[in-house]
Protein backbone atom coordinates (compact mmCIF):
# COMPACT_ATOMS: atom_id res chain seq x y z
CA UNK A 1 0.00 0.00 0.00
CA UNK A 2 1.46 3.25 -1.18
CA UNK A 3 1.18 6.37 1.22
CA UNK A 4 -2.18 7.99 0.16
CA UNK A 5 -2.25 12.05 -0.27
CA UNK A 6 -2.39 14.98 2.34
CA UNK A 7 -6.07 16.37 2.07
CA UNK A 8 -5.44 19.65 0.76
CA UNK A 9 -3.32 18.03 -1.88
CA UNK A 10 -5.48 15.10 -2.79
CA UNK A 11 -8.27 18.01 -3.02
CA UNK A 12 -6.15 20.39 -5.27
CA UNK A 13 -5.38 17.45 -7.53
CA UNK A 14 -8.45 16.28 -8.07
CA UNK A 15 -9.47 19.68 -8.90
CA UNK A 16 -6.70 20.20 -11.47
CA UNK A 17 -7.86 16.91 -12.99
CA UNK A 18 -11.65 17.94 -13.18
CA UNK A 19 -10.01 21.40 -14.73
CA UNK A 20 -8.00 19.17 -17.18
CA UNK A 21 -11.32 16.80 -18.41
CA UNK A 22 -13.53 19.45 -18.41
CA UNK A 23 -15.75 18.02 -21.42
CA UNK A 24 -16.49 14.97 -19.10
CA UNK A 25 -18.07 18.07 -16.45
CA UNK A 26 -20.52 19.01 -19.67
CA UNK A 27 -21.23 14.96 -20.34
CA UNK A 28 -22.46 14.72 -16.75
CA UNK A 29 -23.93 17.51 -16.91
CA UNK A 30 -25.97 16.93 -19.87
CA UNK A 31 -27.31 14.04 -18.87
CA UNK A 32 -28.31 14.54 -16.09
CA UNK A 33 -30.32 17.26 -17.13
CA UNK A 34 -32.17 14.92 -19.54
CA UNK A 35 -32.82 12.51 -16.47
CA UNK A 36 -34.37 15.47 -14.68
CA UNK A 37 -36.58 15.48 -17.94
CA UNK A 38 -37.27 12.89 -18.19
CA UNK A 39 -38.52 12.37 -14.91
CA UNK A 40 -41.04 15.24 -15.55
CA UNK A 41 -42.74 13.22 -18.20
CA UNK A 42 -44.78 11.29 -15.88
CA UNK A 43 -45.51 13.84 -13.35
CA UNK A 44 -46.86 16.09 -16.34
CA UNK A 45 -49.01 13.45 -17.40
CA UNK A 46 -50.49 12.71 -13.76
CA UNK A 47 -51.04 16.28 -13.53
CA UNK A 48 -52.88 16.47 -17.19
CA UNK A 49 -55.04 13.04 -15.81
CA UNK A 50 -55.90 14.71 -12.43
CA UNK A 51 -56.97 17.87 -14.12
CA UNK A 52 -58.87 15.99 -16.23
CA UNK A 53 -60.57 13.43 -14.42
CA UNK A 54 -60.67 15.75 -10.82
CA UNK A 55 -61.40 19.23 -12.17
CA UNK A 56 -57.92 20.72 -10.90
CA UNK A 57 -56.55 23.41 -12.30
CA UNK A 58 -53.55 22.35 -14.49
CA UNK A 59 -51.43 25.68 -14.64
CA UNK A 60 -52.43 25.17 -10.28
CA UNK A 61 -51.05 21.92 -10.33
CA UNK A 62 -47.78 22.71 -12.51
CA UNK A 63 -47.10 25.97 -10.52
CA UNK A 64 -45.34 24.67 -7.50
CA UNK A 65 -42.34 22.77 -9.31
CA UNK A 66 -42.39 19.26 -10.73
CA UNK A 67 -42.42 17.74 -6.77
CA UNK A 68 -45.45 19.92 -5.68
CA UNK A 69 -47.17 18.52 -8.53
CA UNK A 70 -46.09 14.97 -7.68
CA UNK A 71 -47.10 15.63 -4.25
CA UNK A 72 -50.66 17.23 -5.69
CA UNK A 73 -51.20 14.02 -7.83
CA UNK A 74 -50.60 11.22 -5.27
CA UNK A 75 -52.97 13.21 -3.04
CA UNK A 76 -55.83 13.60 -5.67
CA UNK A 77 -55.06 10.08 -6.92
CA UNK A 78 -55.28 8.39 -3.18
CA UNK A 79 -59.38 7.34 -3.58
CA UNK A 80 -58.23 5.49 -7.13
CA UNK A 81 -56.35 2.68 -6.85
CA UNK A 82 -55.54 2.09 -9.93
CA UNK A 83 -54.76 5.18 -11.14
CA UNK A 84 -52.66 5.75 -8.01
CA UNK A 85 -50.79 2.30 -8.60
CA UNK A 86 -50.43 3.44 -12.57
CA UNK A 87 -48.70 6.83 -11.80
CA UNK A 88 -46.06 5.21 -9.36
CA UNK A 89 -45.71 2.67 -11.37
CA UNK A 90 -45.06 5.13 -14.20
CA UNK A 91 -42.94 7.09 -12.24
CA UNK A 92 -41.01 4.66 -11.01
CA UNK A 93 -40.30 3.26 -14.11
CA UNK A 94 -38.67 6.15 -15.59
CA UNK A 95 -36.77 6.81 -12.41
CA UNK A 96 -35.41 3.01 -12.47
CA UNK A 97 -34.26 3.14 -15.84
CA UNK A 98 -33.63 6.54 -16.64
CA UNK A 99 -31.29 6.61 -13.71
CA UNK A 100 -29.38 2.87 -15.09
CA UNK A 101 -28.97 4.69 -18.40
CA UNK A 102 -27.97 7.81 -16.34
CA UNK A 103 -25.32 5.81 -14.52
CA UNK A 104 -23.96 3.77 -17.49
CA UNK A 105 -22.80 6.87 -19.21
CA UNK A 106 -21.32 8.09 -15.42
CA UNK A 107 -19.31 5.25 -15.53
CA UNK A 108 -17.64 5.95 -18.92
CA UNK A 109 -16.71 9.64 -17.87
CA UNK A 110 -15.01 8.85 -14.82
CA UNK A 111 -13.19 6.09 -16.35
CA UNK A 112 -12.07 8.59 -18.50
CA UNK A 113 -10.77 10.75 -15.43
CA UNK A 114 -9.28 7.53 -13.86
CA UNK A 115 -7.69 7.06 -17.14
CA UNK A 116 -6.17 10.90 -16.68
CA UNK A 117 -4.88 9.91 -13.11
CA UNK A 118 -3.06 7.04 -14.28
CA UNK A 119 -1.28 8.86 -16.80
CA UNK A 120 -0.98 12.30 -14.78
CA UNK A 121 2.30 13.57 -13.25
CA UNK A 122 2.40 14.49 -9.71
CA UNK A 123 0.70 17.99 -10.44
CA UNK A 124 -0.63 19.02 -7.40
CA UNK A 125 2.52 19.92 -6.25
CA UNK A 126 3.67 23.43 -6.59
CA UNK A 127 4.75 24.93 -9.34
CA UNK A 128 1.71 24.16 -11.07
CA UNK A 129 2.73 23.52 -14.72
CA UNK A 130 0.31 23.88 -17.41
CA UNK A 131 2.19 21.27 -19.52
CA UNK A 132 1.39 18.94 -16.86
CA UNK A 133 -2.51 19.72 -16.41
CA UNK A 134 -2.46 19.57 -20.44
CA UNK A 135 -0.80 15.86 -20.53
CA UNK A 136 -3.65 14.82 -17.69
CA UNK A 137 -6.55 15.52 -20.20
CA UNK A 138 -7.84 12.84 -21.67
CA UNK A 139 -10.00 12.55 -25.55
CA UNK A 140 -13.42 12.32 -23.59
CA UNK A 141 -15.99 11.74 -26.28
CA UNK A 142 -13.55 9.24 -28.62
CA UNK A 143 -13.10 7.44 -25.42
CA UNK A 144 -16.91 7.67 -23.89
CA UNK A 145 -18.46 5.19 -25.92
CA UNK A 146 -15.74 2.47 -25.17
CA UNK A 147 -15.01 2.90 -21.27
CA UNK A 148 -19.44 2.94 -21.74
CA UNK A 149 -19.92 -0.48 -23.34
CA UNK A 150 -17.08 -1.57 -21.43
CA UNK A 151 -18.28 -0.97 -17.64
CA UNK A 152 -22.27 -0.47 -18.79
CA UNK A 153 -23.57 -3.92 -17.04
CA UNK A 154 -21.35 -3.34 -13.52
CA UNK A 155 -22.83 0.43 -14.09
CA UNK A 156 -26.34 -0.69 -14.23
CA UNK A 157 -26.19 -3.74 -11.57
CA UNK A 158 -24.63 -0.65 -9.30
CA UNK A 159 -27.35 1.72 -10.44
CA UNK A 160 -30.43 -0.89 -9.35
CA UNK A 161 -28.68 -1.51 -6.04
CA UNK A 162 -28.38 2.21 -5.83
CA UNK A 163 -32.51 2.56 -6.59
CA UNK A 164 -33.27 -0.26 -4.18
CA UNK A 165 -31.56 1.32 -1.09
CA UNK A 166 -32.74 4.67 -1.82
CA UNK A 167 -36.15 2.64 -1.91
CA UNK A 168 -35.46 1.24 1.56
CA UNK A 169 -34.73 4.22 3.16
CA UNK A 170 -37.96 6.10 1.47
CA UNK A 171 -39.78 3.38 2.98
CA UNK A 172 -37.82 3.03 6.13
CA UNK A 173 -38.51 6.61 7.23
CA UNK A 174 -42.02 6.66 5.68
CA UNK A 175 -42.66 3.76 8.72
CA UNK A 176 -40.82 6.07 11.08
CA UNK A 177 -43.85 9.16 9.76
CA UNK A 178 -46.28 6.55 10.26
CA UNK A 179 -45.16 4.83 13.08
CA UNK A 180 -45.12 8.15 14.96
CA UNK A 181 -48.66 9.53 14.07
CA UNK A 182 -50.30 6.41 15.45
CA UNK A 183 -48.45 6.96 18.86
CA UNK A 184 -49.51 11.01 18.48
CA UNK A 185 -53.13 10.04 18.51
CA UNK A 186 -52.21 9.15 22.39
CA UNK A 187 -52.29 12.56 23.78
CA UNK A 188 -49.76 11.91 26.34
CA UNK A 189 -46.94 11.35 23.20
CA UNK A 190 -48.70 13.84 20.99
CA UNK A 191 -46.21 16.61 21.74
CA UNK A 192 -43.34 13.98 20.62
CA UNK A 193 -44.55 13.42 16.92
CA UNK A 194 -42.28 16.98 15.46
CA UNK A 195 -39.55 15.17 17.39
CA UNK A 196 -40.02 12.12 15.42
CA UNK A 197 -40.42 13.39 11.53
CA UNK A 198 -37.16 15.84 12.54
CA UNK A 199 -35.26 12.49 13.76
CA UNK A 200 -36.67 10.67 10.72
CA UNK A 201 -35.67 12.90 8.24
CA UNK A 202 -32.25 13.55 9.67
CA UNK A 203 -31.43 9.69 9.60
CA UNK A 204 -32.78 9.24 6.51
CA UNK A 205 -30.66 12.42 5.45
CA UNK A 206 -27.43 10.55 7.12
CA UNK A 207 -28.48 7.56 5.22
CA UNK A 208 -28.99 8.66 1.87
CA UNK A 209 -25.53 10.68 2.64
CA UNK A 210 -23.97 7.12 3.57
CA UNK A 211 -25.29 5.52 0.31
CA UNK A 212 -24.13 7.87 -1.91
CA UNK A 213 -20.79 7.79 -0.12
CA UNK A 214 -20.18 4.46 -0.39
CA UNK A 215 -21.78 3.77 -4.50
CA UNK A 216 -19.11 6.83 -5.68
CA UNK A 217 -16.04 4.58 -3.61
CA UNK A 218 -17.60 1.03 -4.97
CA UNK A 219 -17.77 2.39 -8.99
CA UNK A 220 -14.05 3.82 -8.34
CA UNK A 221 -12.79 0.80 -7.26
CA UNK A 222 -14.38 -0.85 -10.49
CA UNK A 223 -12.99 1.75 -13.20
CA UNK A 224 -9.16 1.87 -11.43
CA UNK A 225 -9.56 -2.28 -11.06
CA UNK A 226 -11.70 -3.08 -13.60
CA UNK A 227 -13.12 -5.65 -11.33
CA UNK A 228 -16.91 -6.48 -10.50
CA UNK A 229 -19.19 -5.16 -7.82
CA UNK A 230 -19.03 -7.21 -5.34
CA UNK A 231 -15.02 -7.47 -5.35
CA UNK A 232 -14.93 -3.91 -5.39
CA UNK A 233 -17.52 -3.58 -2.49
CA UNK A 234 -15.08 -5.94 -0.82
CA UNK A 235 -12.06 -3.56 -1.87
CA UNK A 236 -13.60 -0.52 -0.71
CA UNK A 237 -14.32 -2.01 2.87
CA UNK A 238 -10.25 -2.47 3.22
CA UNK A 239 -9.50 0.56 1.92
CA UNK A 240 -12.09 2.61 4.06
CA UNK A 241 -10.90 0.63 7.22
CA UNK A 242 -7.01 1.64 5.98
CA UNK A 243 -7.38 5.04 5.07
CA UNK A 244 -10.74 5.89 6.79
CA UNK A 245 -8.89 9.67 7.74
CA UNK A 246 -8.94 10.48 4.10
CA UNK A 247 -11.82 8.94 2.90
CA UNK A 248 -14.05 11.20 5.60
CA UNK A 249 -11.79 14.21 5.13
CA UNK A 250 -12.70 14.41 1.51
CA UNK A 251 -16.20 13.72 2.26
CA UNK A 252 -16.37 16.17 4.89
CA UNK A 253 -14.68 19.24 2.81
CA UNK A 254 -16.92 18.33 -0.27
CA UNK A 255 -20.02 17.60 1.27
CA UNK A 256 -19.36 21.70 3.04
CA UNK A 257 -18.74 23.41 -0.41
CA UNK A 258 -21.44 21.96 -2.13
CA UNK A 259 -23.77 22.59 0.52
CA UNK A 260 -22.37 26.74 1.01
CA UNK A 261 -23.01 26.43 -3.41
CA UNK A 262 -26.41 25.23 -2.78
CA UNK A 263 -27.33 27.93 0.12
CA UNK A 264 -25.86 30.42 -2.37
CA UNK A 265 -27.92 28.90 -5.28
CA UNK A 266 -30.53 28.95 -3.51
CA UNK A 267 -30.16 32.49 -2.73
CA UNK A 268 -29.53 33.88 -5.94
CA UNK A 269 -32.48 32.06 -6.90
CA UNK A 270 -34.84 33.67 -4.72
CA UNK A 271 -33.44 37.02 -5.78
CA UNK A 272 -34.28 36.35 -9.20
CA UNK A 273 -37.53 35.10 -8.88
CA UNK A 274 -38.53 38.03 -6.63
CA UNK A 275 -37.32 40.24 -9.79
CA UNK A 276 -39.22 38.43 -12.08
CA UNK A 277 -42.69 39.21 -11.12
CA UNK A 278 -41.83 42.93 -12.09
CA UNK A 279 -43.36 43.78 -15.03
CA UNK A 280 -40.93 44.10 -18.18
CA UNK A 281 -38.35 43.16 -15.70
CA UNK A 282 -39.21 39.31 -15.70
CA UNK A 283 -37.94 39.29 -19.48
CA UNK A 284 -34.63 40.52 -18.68
CA UNK A 285 -34.58 38.25 -15.82
CA UNK A 286 -35.08 35.02 -17.98
CA UNK A 287 -31.99 34.72 -19.45
CA UNK A 288 -30.14 35.75 -16.06
CA UNK A 289 -32.06 32.72 -14.39
CA UNK A 290 -30.79 30.30 -17.17
CA UNK A 291 -27.36 31.69 -16.51
CA UNK A 292 -27.67 30.61 -13.00
CA UNK A 293 -29.14 27.61 -13.70
CA UNK A 294 -25.80 26.74 -16.03
CA UNK A 295 -23.29 27.66 -13.44
CA UNK A 296 -25.26 26.30 -10.59
CA UNK A 297 -25.41 22.89 -12.50
CA UNK A 298 -21.37 23.35 -13.74
CA UNK A 299 -20.42 24.03 -10.38
CA UNK A 300 -22.07 20.52 -8.80
CA UNK A 301 -20.86 18.85 -11.24
CA UNK A 302 -17.13 20.36 -11.06
CA UNK A 303 -17.07 19.64 -7.11
CA UNK A 304 -18.77 16.00 -7.60
CA UNK A 305 -15.83 15.15 -9.61
CA UNK A 306 -13.52 17.03 -8.02
CA UNK A 307 -14.45 14.76 -4.86
CA UNK A 308 -14.21 11.40 -7.10
CA UNK A 309 -10.77 12.33 -8.52
CA UNK A 310 -9.71 12.82 -5.41
CA UNK A 311 -11.17 9.21 -3.95
CA UNK A 312 -9.52 7.52 -7.26
CA UNK A 313 -5.94 9.22 -6.44
CA UNK A 314 -6.46 7.99 -2.70
CA UNK A 315 -7.28 4.71 -4.33
CA UNK A 316 -5.20 4.06 -6.73
CA UNK A 317 -2.28 4.67 -4.17
CA UNK A 318 -3.59 2.35 -1.60
CA UNK A 319 -3.65 -0.70 -4.14
CA UNK A 320 -0.23 0.17 -5.31
CA UNK A 321 2.77 -1.51 -4.30
CA UNK A 322 4.69 0.75 -1.78
CA UNK A 323 8.04 0.89 -3.78
CA UNK A 324 5.81 3.21 -6.36
CA UNK A 325 5.11 5.55 -3.73
CA UNK A 326 8.76 6.51 -3.43
CA UNK A 327 8.44 9.91 -6.19
CA UNK A 328 5.54 10.80 -3.72
CA UNK A 329 7.57 10.26 -0.61
CA UNK A 330 10.32 12.09 -1.95
CA UNK A 331 8.66 15.24 -2.65
CA UNK A 332 7.20 15.52 0.78
CA UNK A 333 10.37 15.39 2.47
Amino acid sequence: MAAGLPLAAALERGALLTGANWPVVLIDFAIESLYKLALGVPIVGGAVMVAVVVGVDLPAVLAGGLWSAAEVVLGSLAGAPLAFAAFVAAAGLVAAGGAVLMFIVKAGTLAIVADADRRAAELQWPPVRLGAISAASADALPRLLEQTRRFARRAAALALGLCAAYLAIALGYAGVVALGFSAASDSALAALWPLVVVAGAMAAVVAVAGVNLVYDLVRVAIVTDDCGVLAAAQRVRRFVLADARHVLGIFAVMTAAQTVAAVAGLTLAAGLTTVAFVPFAGLAVLPLQLTAWLVRGLLFQSLTFTALAAYLTQYRRFREPPRQAAPFRKQQA
